[in-house]
């Protein structure tokens, strides 16, 4: 089950995603060993690290730096659906965030199960965490809309209590790290079905009903046929480099069409022509990933130190920062 954010109903099932975390961590995931990750010339293990502040991430060991143990598998989830989507997981990424993206797709019967009711106060939950209650929501022929401390929509005539400023209309949105899990445009286009008077929850099930209208697809260009996808960029550390604030190496995974070609070797003739074209669509990939932004590198840093057409059907790019030059 694809998980759609265009829709309000998508990102309540992503905000459910913070749910599973949390039950992951009740059950005993942090510190355990939950996969084992074959590379090229070395395993890795994945590691479950609490850095504190709600930052729960993903860590790689090498192979050997471990003793050998039984993989950890949570108590309430299915082992099969656990270990296939465990073997998706990215190093270095919040717990939260690969949950959403790898493992609630597993779990259909989950999600299906999941009431209209539970959601909502799921996303009531994750918007008051975030700061919703007196906020503005709506500004509309002058006035502001908000909800009060009692989590009811109320009405600001005149935008007394919530002045405009300059030409900034400052209404709520989710920022930081939770921002992943929630579509703002969705939420702007459920508001204006907001009443006066009804309650936060009432609000969200109108919002989990919207939808974004989605636009009839276009005919794709040879290369977007080519390029399937562009994985979220993987930040991995060598060994003795504890720092989580940095990064040795970057991973980038494009993959490709498997039955499009007739030969792998016209499939390589195809990767080659389009070269230029897919390492710019990588590079602003990286470019716009959060966690790349974090670490405050300049793209014009990194150099390729490696790409590989991989026998999975997909290309291997690997960022390393560029030798300082010595004048």
């Amino acid at each position: 089950m694809v998980i759609d954010r265009t829709t309000g109903k998508g990102c309540a099932l992503s905000i459910a995603a913070k749910t599973v975390t949390r039950n992951l961590i009740a059950d005993g995931i942090i510190g355990k060993t939950i996969a084992k990750k074959e590379r090229p010339k070395r395993s890795v293990w994945l590691r479950v690290r609490d850095y504190g502040d709600d930052w729960v991430c993903i860590g790689g060991n090498i192979a050997h730096e471990l003793p050998e143990e039984p993989l950890w598998v949570p108590s309430f989830i299915d082992e099969r659906i656990w270990t296939q989507a465990v073997s998706k997981f990215h190093i270095d990424s919040r717990l939260d965030e690969n949950v959403v993206e790898f493992l609630l797709p597993e779990m259909d019967e989950y999600l299906q199960n999941i009431p209209d009711s539970e959601l909502i106060s799921i996303t009531r939950d994750f918007l008051i965490e975030n700061g919703i209650l007196d906020q503005p929501i709506r500004r509309h022929k002058g006035n502001t809309y908000y909800f009060d401390k009692s989590e009811i929509y109320s009405l600001d005539n005149e935008s007394k209590l919530f002045p405009y400023e300059g030409r900034i209309n400052h209404i709520f949105t989710v920022t930081g790290p939770d921002a992943a899990f929630f579509n703002s445009g969705v939420w702007i286009k459920a508001a204006p079905r907001f009443e006066v008077g009804m309650s936060l929850k009432e609000c969200i099930g109108i919002f989990v009903e919207t939808e974004l209208a989605h636009r009839t697809p276009q005919k794709l260009s040879p290369l977007d046929q080519l390029i399937q996808y562009i994985a979220r960029p993987v930040y991995e550390r060598v060994p003795g480099n504890d720092n989580v604030k940095t990064f040795d190496r970057i991973r980038i995974t494009v993959g490709l069409p498997r039955y499009q070609f007739n030969s792998w070797e016209a499939l390589q003739s195809e990767v080659k022509k389009y070269q230029h074209e897919i390492y710019q669509r990588v590079i602003q990939r990286m470019e716009t990933d959060r966690s790349f932004k974090r670490y405050g590198v300049p793209i014009n840093f990194l150099e390729i130190s490696d790409v590989t057409l991989l026998r999975d059907f997909s290309l291997e790019f690997i960022f390393e920062l560029k030798e300082p030059k010595i004048n």
